[in-house]
């Protein structure tokens, strides 16, 4: 006589002696580790946007810095242009 052995099958083995409820468990089991998956997957697209977005916003900041400082040096240029034409008007006007 030739006796071969079998596997067991752990949890598998288990649930299937319930019948029905084995396979009732197994596919809840399955439909629980398939959302599990998708919800994962859809936060680490969620994650990636993110930082997408705050990478947008951290380029925005520093061009919009780079506009106002260009500003601000204009805008001192030409006070002191003001300021020499004020001061060569003033000193013609009192010779």
């Amino acid at each position: 006589m030739i006796f071969l052995q079998v596997e067991s099958f752990g949890v598998f083995e288990t649930l299937a002696q319930y019948g029905a409820l084995g396979v009732i468990t197994l596919g809840l089991g399955a439909a629980l580790w398939f959302l599990l998956k998708r919800q994962i997957a859809s936060e680490d697209r969620l994650k990636s946007k993110v930082e997408e977005l705050q990478k947008e916003m951290n380029d925005y900041i520093r061009q919009d810095q780079n506009k106002i400082k260009e500003t601000i040096d204009n805008n001192t240029k030409a006070l002191e242009n003001l300021r020499d034409i004020i001061i060569m008007s003033g000193s013609k006007t009192k010779k």
